[in-house]
């Protein structure tokens, strides 16, 4: 779309587009020294700082002396320094929407786009999903070029690129595409750009829809896309070679290419010792593990294999068994439901409200069902211990539902190799997925997969950055 030769032809094309938008400010200017020249200022009340908008604008075309065209404007006229003439209307009709006030002046077939920006947002608070007890206390918030300065105060050097890409039919929602130039492979941050532009939706509100709408393998339990609130984790991606992307109006932050050892990894782990970091990342895959295993496990010892167990284990689960009037897979589904309804409630609840729910649940609920005999002992043992380590690992709640729920049902009916077969299964679906061509299990790598994965060497052994994300695969140099 491109402007007309007429101001009243133009003004209209703006008021009718914004057609009972009540935030839409139109205000008319007269300069003294060319009363016969019409000049309006169109913003929206509820983006615009409105003392940016008076002071550098509205009062500088009133008063200033300068030619009546908008490059006279710019060069004599407006105070303000982050503006541009643009010949494109419809950008000019998306920039009103994002904040920006656009000048017309006389007949002239273009506008001048101002930056006024002046929302109100929050502060960059703590994210409470990704807490740091030794790193920075920062985190991203809904503004996209505070998030982005958050990003460059850590990251100061010209090679850190950020590639603006507008999505969405009807919101035209701006993000930004970050690398590091010369360590990012510039064919993922071009398949990136490509994924991006084939979105066809007509809102993309947040950050975790945009990881949806690109993600490999979207069937898949597991996610391909990794998200972050915090700004030292994004930054840390960027050097290791991996892109970014932030959209407005979102505090979550993606980046990609993402590996199945990223859901084991914890911002503190890069803030404290790697000995302690190891420990960890071990406490957090033996958590996995017990989460999705143990509840099949125990249902086929006891339906199946009871004679493996010793005398006395078998004796006290014989006994806390005796008089539960259902079966004990069914006994099992029954407290897992019951244990995801009271974790659910209370994720939903206010904090001290969910807390004291929680309190009711796991203690007054459970000991009253264990002496009801309405369930056994060890049942409650196992799906508490199951349930509790599944939660160690947040990135990977949802495939913990599903497989924990596979393993206890192979069990139940195989036995097992019923569990075994589970674990086999997953196993080849982890092996069949990719993130942008990267393996999912990209672990293994002789100078690379072992240094950062699901381990991490010290930081002077840390020599060598992924290989299959960078291109510029060395980190730094040690001598020893």
């Amino acid at each position: 779309m491109k402007f007309t030769c007429s101001f009243n032809q133009n003004l209209k094309i703006f008021t009718d587009a914004f057609d009972r938008d009540e935030t839409l400010k139109v205000k008319m200017i007269k300069n003294p020294h060319h009363p016969q020249i019409p000049i309006v200022a169109l913003m929206s009340g509820a983006m615009v700082s409105n003392d940016i908008a008076n002071r550098d604008v509205v009062l500088c075309l009133e008063t200033h002396r300068y030619e009546p065209t908008p490059e006279g404007a710019v060069a004599g006229g407006i105070a303000c320094h982050n503006l541009e003439i643009s010949e494109d209307l419809q950008k000019a009709l998306i920039q009103i929407g994002s904040g920006d006030c656009v000048v017309l002046i006389g007949d002239h077939p273009r506008c001048i786009i101002i930056d006024t920006k002046g929302m109100a947002q929050r502060s960059n608070s703590i994210p409470e999903t990704e807490i740091s007890l030794l790193g920075p206390q920062d985190g991203f918030n809904e503004n996209i070029m505070a998030n982005l300065g958050l990003l460059k105060k850590r990251i100061m050097t010209p090679r850190l690129k950020s590639e603006f890409i507008v999505a969405g039919r009807q919101s035209n929602n701006k993000m930004a595409i970050c690398y590091l130039e010369g360590v990012a492979r510039p064919e993922l941050v071009e398949q990136l750009k490509a994924r991006i532009q084939k979105i066809d939706i007509d809102f993309i509100p947040d950050g975790n829809i945009l990881a949806e709408l690109i993600r490999d393998c979207p069937k898949a339990l597991f996610k391909t896309v990794g998200k972050t609130s915090r700004p030292d984790v994004l930054a840390s991606k960027l050097m290791e070679g991996r892109i970014g992307v932030i959209l407005d109006g979102s505090p979550v932050a993606i980046t990609l290419p993402y590996i199945f050892a990223e859901s084991f990894q914890s911002p503190d782990d890069y803030y404290q010792s790697y000995l302690y970091a190891n420990i960890g990342r071990i406490l957090r895959v033996v958590g996995f593990l017990t989460a999705v295993f143990i509840p099949g496990f125990y249902i086929a010892i006891v339906n199946f294999n009871p004679g493996v167990l010793p005398p006395h284990w078998l004796y006290t689960v014989m006994a806390s068994s005796e008089g539960v009037p259902i079966k004990t897979v069914t006994e099992m589904l029954l407290l897992f439901l019951a244990f995801e309804i009271l974790r659910e409630t209370g994720t939903r609840m206010p904090a001290g409200l969910g807390l004291a729910l929680n309190v009711v649940g796991a203690v007054i609920l459970g000991d009253a069902a264990v002496n009801s005999n309405i369930v056994s002992t060890p049942m409650v043992i196992i799906v508490a211990f199951s349930g509790v380590t599944g939660l160690m690992v947040k990135d990977l709640k949802g495939a913990v539902f599903y497989l924990r729920l596979a393993g206890i049902l192979g069990g139940a009916i195989f036995g097992l190799p019923g569990v075994a077969l589970v674990a086999v299964g997953m196993l080849l679906h982890l092996a069949s997925m990719d993130s942008m061509g990267v393996p999912f299990l990209y672990a293994l790598g002789k100078k690379n997969g072992k240094q950062d994965t699901l381990f991490r060497l010290p930081y002077w052994k840390m020599l060598w950055r992924q290989h299959s994300f960078s291109a510029n695969k060395r980190r730094q140099r040690w001598e020893e």
